[in-house]
């Protein structure tokens, strides 16, 4: 079954694109706010969500692409569909000079609320914690 691929945008308070970049492509940077922690071992992230001693969930995704600056793309090891991927992209809000996030995914069809709400809550806490 193909999936309907989605997009997120959300502005960023910030115009230091070396932050943000941290953020979106760094181990460190993502366990901020995506999971609790996440590990890199050469093109390999590995992912695990819920507190020490309290795992919920791991999964691993594949590095496909970096763009230094830009975006990084990922593939879930256990995603069925062929095409589907994540991207976390920094794009440019034109009249202020601001950045902003561009998060492409893919959900089935019936889970694309959820799928939208998990990334804004994972942007909420991005926001939260780090004041951007």
């Amino acid at each position: 079954m193909n999936k309907t691929k989605i997009t997120i945008e959300r502005a960023l308070r910030s115009r230091t694109e070396s932050i943000i970049w941290k953020l979106i492509s760094t181990p460190a940077g993502l366990s901020r706010w995506i999971a609790e922690e996440v590990r890199q071992e050469g093109n390999l992230l590995v992912f695990t969500w819920g507190k020490p001693g309290q795992v919920y969930e791991t999964r691993q995704a594949d590095i496909i692409e970096v763009v230094k600056n830009l975006s990084i793309r990922f593939r879930w090891q256990d995603e069925e569909d062929p095409e589907a991927y994540t991207e976390l992209k920094l794009t440019r809000i034109g009249v202020t000079d601001d950045f902003a996030i561009l998060i492409t995914d893919y959900s089935d069809p019936d889970d694309i609320q959820d799928m939208t709400y998990m990334w804004n809550h994972d942007l909420d806490r991005l926001q939260y914690k780090t004041g951007i």
